[in-house]
C-alpha cells in the first residue's frame, strides 16, 4: 500500500472513529425519555351530538400510565363540537385481580379544541382493570346514554 491508500486508510478510520465517540457521546447526553402509554377504551364508542349537525361525541376515553410511576394510572375522556353542549359521565373501574369497584363523575363541555374534557388522575391499581364508561348528553335534542366498555393493564 503506497503513501496514498496508507493516507486514506487512516482518514476514514479517523472519521468512523470521531463518529463513534460523537454517537456515544450524544446518547450519554440525551435525557432520559419518559413512557407514557395510552390504552384507548371503546375507540369504535361514538354517538351523536345533542345539536345533530355537529362533530359526534366520542364515549371512550384512553387510560394513561407513566413507567416512572408504577401502579398509578389516569382517564382522559375526549370530546369536540362546534356547539357548547354539557355531558355528565360516570368511569366505573373495577380492578379485576381485586375486585375493587369505584364510580368517578364528571360534568364537562366538549371544547372546539382537541382538549381532555375530563380528566381523573392518580387512580391506584396494579394488573387488568375494566372501565365502564356512561355518558348523557344535555342539548337541543334528547339522547340515550352512551356506554362504552373495554379493559386495560396498569
Amino acid at each position: 500500500m503506497g503513501r496514498r491508500g496508507i493516507a486514506i486508510a487512516c482518514t476514514a478510520g479517523a472519521v468512523a472513529a470521531g463518529l463513534t465517540v460523537g454517537a456515544a457521546s450524544a446518547q450519554a447526553q440525551a435525557p432520559a425519555q419518559t413512557v407514557v402509554v395510552s390504552q384507548p377504551i371503546g375507540p369504535e364508542c361514538w354517538a351523536p351530538s345533542p345539536h345533530i349537525l355537529d362533530l359526534p361525541l366520542h364515549g371512550g376515553a384512553a387510560v394513561r400510565t407513566d413507567a416512572r410511576r408504577p401502579g398509578v394510572f389516569a382517564v382522559w375522556g375526549h370530546g369536540m363540537s362546534f356547539f357548547r353542549y354539557t355531558v355528565d359521565t360516570w368511569v366505573t373501574i373495577h380492578h379485576l385481580p381485586t375486585g375493587h369497584i369505584e364510580t368517578f363523575y364528571r360534568r364537562w363541555q366538549p371544547q372546539s379544541v382537541d382538549v381532555p374534557g375530563y380528566r381523573i388522575d392518580n387512580l391506584h391499581a396494579s394488573g387488568p382493570i375494566r372501565l365502564r364508561i356512561r355518558s348523557v348528553t344535555h342539548g337541543p335534542v334528547s339522547l340515550p346514554p352512551v356506554i362504552c366498555t373495554g379493559r386495560a393493564v396498569v
